[in-house]
């Protein structure tokens, strides 16, 4: 067939798959498609990015399906790049529509949270971001420098302890007690973090591991009044952190476990320290 046939056809193409010939002409557009394989090859393109268009009108193109279309849709429109007379001018303009609907429907599922048209929604005030008191901060570096270094199967040496502990802390051991429901006590010494020297004890359990650090409150050495208070509890990412003052020492428990599990565990272990410390605290004067 000449290229003038072909021509002729391709410029009736979109009409005739938009059902707008007259059916004369309908039926020499399907003939000439059964005969020619080139013009039966454009027709499918055309069906093709037609099928792709819907789709993204409809916005059902998922991120999974999104680049497998956008290939056949620059296929198609390689295919286009061909020099055409008016029919040229018809399709370039339906790609051209394709392109700027799947660039919204893109956008749109990038941004879910923003539609084309966003309806007016109160949107109440974030409430103020609650600031970790520095020693806090100081305690959870350490618990992660410090607590979470030891290797998983580090085991409690009563010796090796009572020696890292100092002579003034070794009895707290037996104060507290190795053993908290599933949390146990593997280790026990004096570690220092930002110029803060810590009494540290390390429990682990259940895939988590809690420490308990007890550390001056005040490095002057100058005590404020002793007034222990519930325990108060603060988070910093992924961290709990609960704590008592006593006046001369801070007892913290720190942990990764959510707020109202470290809150407990706290509150086996803090009352035992604290009795402890405030012991400590009267012989010393």
């Amino acid at each position: 067939m000449g290229d003038s046939d072909c021509q002729d056809i391709r410029e009736l193409l979109d009409p005739y798959l938009d059902n707008e010939l007259l059916v004369e002409t309908s039926q020499s557009v399907l003939d000439h498609l059964g005969l020619c394989p080139d013009c039966a090859a454009e027709s499918e393109r055309r069906i093709e990015l037609r099928r792709l268009l819907k789709k993204a009108l409809t916005l059902e193109v998922d991120r999974d399906s999104e680049n497998i279309s956008r290939r056949r849709i620059e296929t198609a429109l390689e295919e286009e790049r061909r020099p055409r007379r008016r029919a040229k001018i018809v399709w370039g303009a339906l790609a051209a529509s394709l392109l700027l609907v799947l660039g919204l429907t893109y956008w749109r599922i990038g941004n879910p949270s923003k539609p084309v048209n966003p309806p007016a929604v109160y949107m109440p005030p974030s409430p103020p971001q609650v600031l970790i008191a520095e020693v806090d901060r100081d305690a959870v570096a350490n618990h992660q420098i410090c607590a979470l270094g030891y290797p998983p199967n580090w085991t409690f040496d009563r010796q090796r302890v009572a020696r890292d502990l100092t002579p003034a802390f070794a009895p707290l051991v037996d104060a507290i007690g190795r053993d908290h429901a599933a949390y146990k006590l593997i280790e026990g010494h004096i570690c220092s973090y930002q110029q803060r020297q810590y009494t540290h004890l390390i429990f682990r359990g259940n895939g988590h591991t809690v420490s308990v650090f007890i550390e001056p409150d005040d490095l002057s050495g100058k005590p404020k009044p002793s007034h222990p208070r519930e325990i108060d509890q603060t988070s910093l990412t992924a961290y709990q952190v609960a704590s008592v003052d006593t006046g001369r020492h801070r007892i913290s428990v720190v942990s990764d476990l959510p707020s109202v599990e470290n809150l407990a565990i706290a509150k086996q272990l803090v009352p035992a320290t604290l009795s402890f410390i405030q012991k400590l605290e009267h012989e010393e004067g």
